[in-house]
């Protein structure tokens, strides 16, 4: 069950009412609540409760079904843009699928390139025009695309450290990187796989590889 869309988490189609939610939650909660089932990790019953929250609050949905469209709409678009640039050059076949290889080297001595103290000291402001221009480098360059972002803010409730939401921005806000290093690889790709557009794309920064999406 390691998937992005609601829908296919509850394992039903786009146009299900609102009973036909209520009765797929209740069936992958018998299935796979760790109290009946102890094979299966507690992941699993957290990504049914969270789809189960989003799609069976009326409003909630809706801005999800809108998301959706938009994802949709732009995936042709940045299939032909990824294509024509640079970045068609990557290996992507070769970018493992086990993302805690990754984590092990997650940081990188040899990029801390000014002064760590000075960092430490300087104050983070959710105000975009505020923030740090200098970042603790890491191995994994974090990007959120303001095409597909909604702001829904999943990614800073996961990892308010890294992620934050422009919330002083009144027309179309969205969320920004703050840092690539304050939290472990582990937190910043729990915050990433919540992004219902898949607006936040990870790259190893030494071999050019997509690791998320």
């Amino acid at each position: 069950m390691d998937d992005n869309n609601y829908y296919r988490i509850l394992e039903i189609p786009e146009n299900s009412t609102q009973r036909d939610i209520k009765i797929a939650f209740r069936r992958l909660a018998r299935k796979y609540h760790p109290d009946r089932n102890s094979t299966v990790s507690d992941e699993v019953m957290k990504n049914i409760n969270i789809a189960f929250e989003n799609l069976s609050d009326p409003e909630k949905r809706q801005i999800y079904d809108e998301s959706l469209k938009v994802l949709k709409s732009n995936l042709t678009s940045n299939v032909e843009e990824f294509e024509d640039s640079d970045a068609n050059s990557w290996d992507l076949s070769i970018a493992p699928t086990d993302t805690n290889e990754y984590a092990e080297n997650y940081y990188d001595v040899d990029t801390y390139f000014f002064d760590q103290e000075e960092l430490e000291n300087e104050s983070i402001s959710t105000n975009s025009e505020t923030l740090p221009t200098s970042f603790l480098e890491s191995r994994y360059q974090i990007i959120v695309e303001p095409s597909l972002c909604l702001a829904f803010g999943s990614c800073e409730v996961l990892a308010p450290k890294v992620f934050v939401v422009e919330k002083n921005r009144q027309i179309n806000p969205k969320a920004i990187v703050i840092s690539e290093t304050a939290e472990d690889f582990d937190t910043i790709m729990d915050a990433a796989k919540t992004c219902p557009t898949k607006a936040i794309i990870i790259i190893d920064r030494y071999t050019g590889n997509c690791i998320y999406p």
